[in-house]
């Protein structure tokens, strides 16, 4: 198998599990979209299917990923869950 598949092959089942998380728990989404709207946080649902955020830090501008069907933040293999991006996403 060349790198190119095996790469592809890994990006697959990675969306593949986050798509089954959310189906899993559909109110993850619904509950990443309350929190962010209680607390001014402008967000991008980009992918339905993964529960795939983008959000914008208040100060900077900042762009970050949060996918909501695993509570990771892109860039942020130590730190997990809607509540440490809020913090993130406040600071």
């Amino acid at each position: 198998m060349a790198r190119d598949e095996v790469w592809d092959a890994l990006k697959n089942h990675a969306k593949q599990v986050h798509q089954e998380r959310v189906a899993k728990n559909p109110d993850r989404i619904a509950y990443a979209i309350r929190q962010f709207e209680a607390h001014g946080i402008e967000y991008q649902l980009k992918n339905e299917q993964t529960g795939h955020f983008h959000c914008w830090r208040k100060s900077d501008d900042k762009l970050f990923q949060f996918y909501a069907g695993t509570g990771t933040i892109q860039g942020f293999s130590q730190v997990r869950g809607i509540h440490s991006l809020i913090q993130m996403l406040e600071g």
